[in-house]
């Protein structure tokens, strides 16, 4: 499938969203479309696939003009697109999620169990691993993306669009990733990848397009766009440096104490995060770490252990979990875990403090606040009567953060903060989150970027089927060293550092 997107425009009220935009998308390429948040890139996308129509312009496909006026016409062109926030139906199975990817007429399959079998098989063959009877609401990151792919593949799409797939993966789930985008594009599928990351540009695109405030200024091959040439077409710049946090914590308090805790799949952590720290948290997706994070944030309970904040009971068995205004939290999926969608930019900045405020709110300097808070950490469109449902994903990610960071909390968890985000909205990100620690927060930070982990955190905890196996200090450990003990290659599986105060203060 051959397209051709030519002078296409969007407007969303008073903000121009995509301007005169030309991209061509070829059968058997992976085209990596890369931009800042807010540049156009997911609005694009979204024309093409029929969630917005477009004001100017016209799409043809295989030289035939086409309105793509709805995703189902998008479908019947064989168009397919992930986005960011899963669209699987959570209390369903996956099996039950793939048969509704079918679509009308297929109601008999559970009748037919070779039909079924053959639906089984192919979920095997692109998808190793993940179980056909799982609940949705159980899969990783990762294992939902490939069940997205799955049912694409299951409707013979032919172009296939996938938005920031790899934004929280670990490496080994990211090689996986290009893999399938690869062999998508070897059997004929036009693949587009929608990304901020510049080693999926490496490992599996064929040419390159960047959007820059609604037009796509470059459209390259791969092979003639390095990593400076990419970030000055996106930005216009040299992006801003990140100051490593300087001096050692060691010598201080434990400010956030995660004491024994047994949550979910993760079970036993004991964990203290002292005055000033950034105690990375590194493992694979499903390892435990999302539901650590959500019982410290109070969204899930505990079965066993405490959670201390500076010497004060946090979350305990049988205690029923409550927001902390000295607790910041950005959590994973921020549309689902963090905002209300249908309220605005403004209020959602301030959920946090309605507790404190007096009945009646000053909604002026409400206001004028949301504004001052979007403009600093650049959140696109920054209107504060904007509903925070109208946001891509990384300006939900930066409006998260602008709240949760904000306030200066003595402790912050904060779950993969820069997915999603361009260079400069990552630098912004980090900048206030190291700040905040060189105040004396205590920061557990949860991610699968080795690399800013190994750079920017004084040590890392690995997680490995639940359990905590290594507490290492970030500046003497290799990504080698780490990526082995995430993967349980290093050392007995489930020897634990959790519990033991040498190993985890060495």
């Amino acid at each position: 499938m051959h397209l051709l997107l030519s002078g296409i425009g969007k407007r969303f009220g008073a903000v121009q969203a995509v301007v005169d935009a030309d991209l061509e998308i070829r059968p058997g390429e992976v085209l990596s479309l890369l931009g800042e948040n807010g540049a156009g890139k997911s609005t694009l996308m979204k024309l093409l696939y029929g969630v917005h129509r477009p004001d100017a312009g016209s799409i043809t496909i295989d030289g035939r003009p086409m309105s793509i006026d709805s995703p189902r016409t998008a479908v019947a062109l064989g168009i397919g697109m992930v986005f960011q926030q899963s669209t699987l139906i959570p209390a369903l199975s996956v099996r039950e999620n793939l048969v509704l990817a079918l679509g009308e007429g297929r109601w008999w399959i559970g009748r037919r169990g070779q039909a079924l079998r053959a639906l089984d098989e192919r979920l095997q063959a692109l998808a190793p691993g993940v179980d056909p009877e799982a609940a949705v609401a159980e899969l990783s990151l990762s294992q939902l993306q490939l069940v997205e792919l799955v049912k694409l593949r299951l409707r013979a799409a032919r172009c296939v669009v996938l938005d920031e797939p790899s934004a929280a993966l670990a490496p080994a789930e990211a090689q996986r990733l290009w893999s399938l985008i690869r062999a998508l594009a070897a059997d004929g599928v036009a693949v587009v990848l929608i990304t901020h990351k510049l080693a999926d540009v490496r490992a599996c695109a064929d040419r390159v397009a960047v959007m820059r405030a609604g037009r796509v200024v470059a459209q390259v091959g791969a092979a003639d766009a390095d990593d400076d040439r990419i970030v000055g077409w996106m930005v216009g710049e040299a992006p801003p440096a990140v100051r490593a946090p300087s001096g050692s914590p060691a010598s201080r308090p434990p400010r956030l104490w995660i004491k024994d805790v047994s949550v979910g799949v993760a079970r036993g952590i004991d964990l203290q995060v002292r005055a000033g720290e950034i105690l990375g948290l590194a493992g694979i997706s499903g390892g435990g770490q999302a539901e650590l994070a959500e019982a410290i944030a109070g969204a899930r309970p505990i079965d066993a252990g405490e959670v201390i904040l500076d010497g004060e009971l946090l979350r305990a068995p049988r205690r029923a979990p409550s927001p902390s205004s000295r607790l910041g939290v950005i959590p994973a999926e921020p549309l689902r875990n963090a905002v209300a969608p249908a309220l605005s930019l403004g209020v959602n900045l301030a959920l946090r403090r309605f507790g404190e405020l007096p009945f009646r709110v000053d909604r002026a300097a409400l206001e004028r606040q949301a504004a001052q808070l979007l403009e600093r950490f650049a959140v696109r469109p920054a209107d504060p009567a904007a509903p925070a449902g109208s946001l891509s994903g990384g300006n939900l990610q930066k409006l998260v953060a602008a709240r949760e960071l904000s306030q200066r909390p003595a402790a912050v968890v904060a779950c993969y903060p820069t997915m999603g985000l361009d260079v400069t909205a990552t630098a912004q990100v980090y900048e206030t989150l190291f700040g905040l620690a060189g105040d004396g927060t205590a920061v557990l930070w949860i991610s699968e970027d080795l690399d800013d982990l190994l750079h920017y955190a004084h040590r890392i905890a690995v997680m490995f089927e639940g359990r905590v196996v290594r507490v290492l200090d970030a500046a003497q450990t290799t990504a080698f060293e780490l990526g082995a003990w995430m993967t349980g290659l290093a050392g007995p599986v489930g020897r634990a550092a959790a519990g033991s105060s040498d190993e985890v203060f060495a």
